[in-house]
């Protein structure tokens, strides 16, 4: 089963042009996550909030991977209620040379953006969008996408 199997009915076609706009130009990509758990969702907004001891007890009891100091203090979002606990979403990396290029540089921002506009294309809301913008103009979120 796909992770994009996990999304709302209504909602995988748009996902499905993307992924289609994205081959067609012979882009790498990975769907690294589309319907989330409440167990998730609160591990993922403890971190940059709480101590991080609560974060991976969190983490432990949604079945994610334990975080280190540094990556315990990033928030990675910003809410309790995301569109992944409804099925609406999906966050679609690039892949580079085997790697996802979490960090945007000045070597890879042009490939976010490029996958920004194929999302918007498909009918998709890029998070790429969401202030604050970077340097290069990418927003706080950009490997989400929703409906």
């Amino acid at each position: 089963m796909s992770k994009l199997d996990l999304l709302k009915p209504e909602v995988r076609p748009c996902f499905d042009a993307f992924l289609d706009r994205l081959e067609m130009r012979g882009f790498q990509y990975s769907v690294v996550e589309t319907l989330r758990t409440s167990a998730v969702q609160e591990a993922y907004y403890a971190q940059g909030r709480r101590p991080l001891a609560e974060i991976n007890e969190l983490r432990k009891k949604a079945g994610l991977y334990l975080l280190g100091e540094a990556e315990g203090k990033r928030i990675i979002t910003r809410t309790m209620e995301s569109v992944h606990l409804t099925g609406q979403a999906a966050d679609i990396v690039p892949v580079v040379n085997g790697k996802i290029p979490w960090v945007i540089t000045a070597e890879n921002a042009d490939l976010w953006l490029a996958f920004g506009k194929l999302g918007k294309e498909s009918g998709l809301e890029w998070g790429g969008l969401w202030p604050p913008l970077d340097t290069f103009g990418v927003g706080w979120d950009a490997p989400h996408y929703q409906v």
